[in-house]
């Protein structure tokens, strides 16, 4: 049912007798023998209370009171010509099951759901069992499927056996299934009606519709399907993750991806760990190793690598196993052999290698520009970059040349110190001068 303000909590736990007895309508008097009636066109839903809370019966009858239905326990209001209703037998679990009704009395759909809602534009919702969890659906005016829930893939959360159903006294299809956070009136539910307000900001929307709900996170389409129980740990609306068409999306510390037009989910929650997409591949983490899917999710290269870096437009990605590290391209090949301390990504063709604390510098072909012989150095950022030897600082161009640009900071460092030292000699030598001076002169006096 629609998700109700803390007023109704409330009214789920009264005992008492809450419906108002109505007045019959003029020339009616059959409708004296009803506690409650409801007017429709030419039916009525009339309800005739034995004992409140406890026993009920609901009926859809004629203008003359000729009863259309057999006794229900609750029949809801009608809307796009249905009324939902809940027949006197109850499900295997003890609680009531919910179907829909025309005008006629004729059942449309079969009572068998644990919750549902009233149509609207051609649609409702649907809660059901769903193994150890209860599912969302929605379902048209026929009661076929159009969009389920893939539940499954949120298995810690919306559990039957965590799950509380509460309804209105001597009112069944007015009932929520609760997931309790904590009494009286903090509490999940799976199913989400929205004011008119952000109905109308979702409708606005120009793709999907993220939304937070005490802590947790569900996304809705601009049809007022909910794609994404509210779940989720943590979305990525800004695409700092996310790329290629597709939104890193976070359950647990699980990560997967769903379409950010869509919001169907297109990689379950697989991966501990993942960066953002470079040249249509994803770097993704599980069980300790990183591999590369594509924006479909499918696996292009296998989970093997220690470090993995994002692919550049040279068609490589500095990866590592064991602490050595190589390169290869987005078909997984290896293109530089995994035997280095050290490998950067490739920029400007140039990939910056380490040998034994001695930095030097390669092209996609294996040969290098230079010879490893800097003792600090730093990727090529840029068209050039700066490096380090023999404390002198060089500024090294893509061709491997060099162009000297002073001392290495540690040789400034050493020279600062140096002249810090002479300084507090000179100065030592001057003030002991001074003193032998003065000494000096009282003497002679």
């Amino acid at each position: 049912m629609p998700f109700r303000n803390l007023a109704l909590l409330f009214l789920l736990l009264q005992p008492a007798w809450a419906m108002a007895q109505t007045k019959p309508a003029t020339g009616k008097t059959w409708l004296k023998e009803y506690n409650d009636y409801r007017e429709y066109d030419d039916v009525y839903v009339v309800k005739k209370v034995n004992v409140p809370c406890r026993s009920y019966e609901t009926f859809i009858t004629d203008k003359g009171g000729r009863k259309l239905t057999p006794a229900y326990r609750d029949i809801g209001d009608f809307a796009d010509g249905l009324a939902e209703f809940v027949p006197m037998e109850l499900g295997p679990d003890g609680h009531g099951l919910h179907g829909f009704l025309d005008k006629k009395g004729k059942v449309v759909i079969e009572p068998k759901y644990t919750s549902t809602d009233r149509f609207r534009n051609g649609k409702t919702w649907v809660i059901y069992p769903a193994g150890k969890q209860y599912g969302l659906s929605y379902i048209d005016r026929t009661g076929k499927e159009i969009y389920r829930i893939p539940i499954h893939h949120y298995d810690k959360s919306y559990l039957i056996k965590d799950s509380d159903i509460a309804f209105l006294c001597n009112q069944d299809t007015k009932e929520d299934v609760l997931w309790w956070i904590q009494r009286p009136m903090d509490f999940h539910i799976l199913n989400f009606n929205f004011s008119r307000f952000i109905e109308k900001e979702i409708k606005a929307a120009k793709f999907i519709y993220h939304f937070n709900y005490k802590g947790k996170y569900g996304i809705i389409d601009k049809d007022m399907v909910l794609k994404v129980p509210v779940a989720l740990d943590d979305i990525d609306p800004e695409y700092k993750y996310s790329g290629q068409g597709m939104e890193r999306v976070q359950y647990g510390d699980k990560f997967g991806y769903i379409s950010p037009f869509t919001g169907d989910l297109i990689v379950p929650f697989d991966y501990t760990d993942t960066r953002k997409p470079t040249n249509g591949l994803f770097w993704v983490k599980k069980d300790g190793k990183w591999g590369c899917i594509d924006k479909t999710g499918k696996l292009r290269i296998r989970h093997l690598y220690d470090e993995a870096t994002g692919f550049t437009a040279e068609n490589r990605a500095a990866v590592a196993i064991n602490g050595k590290f190589g390169h290869i391209d987005k078909s997984g090949k290896v293109r530089t052999p995994l035997k280095y301390d050290f490998a950067s990504y490739f920029n400007h063709g140039i990939s910056m290698i380490r040998i034994n604390d001695k930095y030097g510098y390669m092209d996609t072909t294996g040969h290098f520009i230079t010879p490893i012989i800097y003792d600090e150095a730093l990727p090529f950022d840029n068209p050039t970059t700066s490096v380090e030897r023999l404390w002198l600082r060089f500024e090294l161009s893509l061709d491997g040349k060099e162009k000297f640009i002073g001392f290495s900071y540690k040789l400034n460092a050493v020279f600062i110190v140096i002249g810090v030292l002479l300084f507090i000699w000179l100065n030592n030598l001057l003030y002991q001068r001074v003193l032998k001076k003065r000494l000096f002169r009282k003497t002679q006096k």
